[in-house]
């Protein structure tokens, strides 16, 4: 059940990121070019620049515009980037959109959040509406970082700790129906 752990040996953003979304964050499987990365399959799956919000239909759109027809509700997102330094160390940022009026005002929010830790360009991992959860836990072990996301705290947390990483309290949040 784990998403993701970065060794130091392997560079993320060479090759694509893949991911793989759990307890209602729509599970995602893809490859996608240098620059770009994986949008959750809930949105149409496919690939987008690094930085840009995912939108239904398998589209994209820049921070700051608006998804194409998109509904209106109580939308929450996680954005999320790990780099390594010049040292070789790893490292994670995320961020958290909650409470937008719309997908992409909800990833707009977690992509901003998460870029404020980064130099690196974040990408959105996980979005839930309307009643929907998410949660997101990041860890680090002997050589690596690690992060997980649910839909539960717990589950987070537990699916970051399963391989004896030392995680963090999950961060998130719950929309409203």
């Amino acid at each position: 059940m784990s998403i993701f752990t970065v060794k130091r040996s392997i560079l993320i953003l060479a090759s694509g990121i893949m991911l793989v979304f759990l307890s209602g964050i729509a599970p995602v499987l893809a490859d996608c070019p240098k620059g770009e990365a994986a949008c959750p399959s809930d949105l149409g799956g496919g690939c987008a620049p690094l930085g840009s919000i995912c939108c239904p239909g398998n589209t994209h759109a820049v921070i700051g515009a608006a998804c194409p027809a998109e509904q209106t509700g109580d939308w929450g997102a996680v954005a999320v980037v790990t780099w390594h330094d010049s040292s070789g160390n790893a490292h994670v940022a995320y961020g958290l959109g909650m409470h937008g009026k719309t997908i992409s005002q909800a990833s707009a929010i977690a992509l901003l959040d998460c870029q404020k830790d980064s130099a690196e360009l974040c990408q959105i991992v996980g979005t839930f509406s309307n009643g929907g959860c998410g949660y997101i836990s990041i860890g680090s072990g002997s050589n690596d970082v690690r992060w997980e996301i649910s839909g539960t705290s717990d589950q987070a947390l537990k699916d970051c700790t399963s391989s004896g990483d030392t995680c963090k309290t999950p961060a998130g949040g719950c929309t409203t129906k």
